[in-house]
C-alpha cells in the first residue's frame, strides 16, 4: 500500500470479493471514478488550492475559501489535506461546503499550531498543495432513521456541509437535527445561516446553545448539550443515527449518554480532537 492516499487501497473497505482492490487500482489508473465506486472511496486528487477569501469569524477562527485547480466530487463530512509548497507534512481540514460545490471549497479553521499560524498570516492569492477529498465521517450508507448532529465550536464544519447538502439537494427523506454548542454567541459560526436553515427547510431543525453567557435577546438553549436537552427535542433517542464533531470531552460524554440510552455504537459516528 502506498500510505500516501494515492492508490485507494489503504482507505478501501468492502464486502465484495477479493478482486475489489482491482476496482480501486483501476480508478486511479484511469484518473476517474468508476461508476461502481462511491465518491468517498475513490482516490483523492493532487491539486493546487488558491486562497480567494479569508475573513475573521471570531478570535482564533478564520473562514477560508479555496479555488481548486480541478473540480472535485466529495461527500458531506469529508476533508482536505493542505500543505505549503516544499513542505512534506499535510494537515487535515473538514470541508464546510455543500456537495454541490465542486471548484471552490469553504473551510473554518481554528489557529492551533505552526501550520495554521502560517496559514492565518498568508494573504489572498497564496497557493497551497491540496489532497482531496478524503474521509468517511458522515457516510450516507450508515444513515438509519432521523439524523442527529451534535457539534461543539469549530466542529460544526463537516456538519454544516451535511445540512447545506440537505438544503441544496432538497432532501425530505428524514428529519435532520443539528445541536450546536458554543461558549458565547460571538463564537457561533454562521448563526444567521443556521437559523435560516432551520426555519426555511421542513426537514432541518437547528438547536443552538450557549454555555458561558446568557444574552438578553437569546432565544436558544443554555448549558451543555446533555440527555435532558436531547430528549426535550427528540423524545426517544433510539432509532436514529448520530454524528458528533467537537472536543473529545464533548464526544466522550455524549457517547456515554447515547449508549446508556440504548443507541447502538454502530449508529454513533464521531470526530474529535484535544
Amino acid at each position: 500500500m502506498c500510505l500516501d492516499y494515492e492508490c485507494g487501497l489503504c482507505v478501501w473497505t468492502t464486502s465484495l470479493d477479493e478482486g475489489a482492490w482491482v476496482v480501486a487500482r483501476r480508478t486511479t489508473d484511469l484518473k476517474s471514478r468508476l461508476a461502481c465506486v462511491p465518491p468517498m472511496y475513490s482516490a483523492p486528487k493532487h491539486l493546487v488550492a488558491t486562497i480567494t477569501e479569508k475573513t475573521d469569524v471570531h478570535e482564533g477562527v478564520k473562514r477560508f475559501v479555496l479555488a481548486l485547480s480541478e473540480p472535485i466530487t466529495f461527500v458531506h463530512g469529508q476533508f482536505v489535506n493542505l500543505r505549503f509548497p516544499g513542505e512534506t507534512r499535510y494537515h487535515a481540514f473538514s470541508i464546510a461546503s455543500s456537495e454541490a460545490s465542486h471548484e471552490n471549497i469553504e473551510l473554518f479553521i481554528k489557529q492551533a499550531h505552526e501550520f495554521t499560524t502560517k496559514l492565518f498570516a498568508s494573504p489572498v492569492g497564496t497557493k497551497l498543495e491540496c489532497l482531496a477529498p478524503l474521509g468517511r465521517f458522515t457516510d450516507p450508507s450508515k444513515m438509519q432513521g432521523d439524523v442527529v448532529m451534535i457539534a461543539g465550536g469549530v466542529g460544526i464544519t463537516p456538519l454544516l456541509s451535511l445540512v447545506r447538502t440537505v438544503r441544496d439537494r432538497d432532501r425530505h427523506d428524514r428529519r435532520y437535527w443539528l445541536f450546536y454548542s458554543c461558549r458565547t454567541r460571538s463564537a457561533i459560526i454562521n448563526e444567521d445561516e443556521l437559523r435560516a436553515l432551520g426555519e426555511q427547510n421542513k426537514s432541518i431543525r437547528v438547536v443552538l446553545t450557549l454555555t458561558r453567557e446568557q444574552p438578553s435577546d437569546w432565544d436558544g438553549e443554555l448549558g451543555h448539550i446533555d440527555e435532558t436537552m436531547l430528549r426535550k427535542h427528540l423524545g426517544d433517542l433510539t432509532g436514529k443515527t448520530f454524528y458528533m464533531c467537537g472536543p473529545n470531552r464533548l464526544i466522550d460524554g455524549m457517547k456515554d449518554v447515547l449508549t446508556t440510552a440504548g443507541v447502538p455504537e454502530e449508529r454513533i459516528c464521531t470526530e474529535g480532537w484535544g
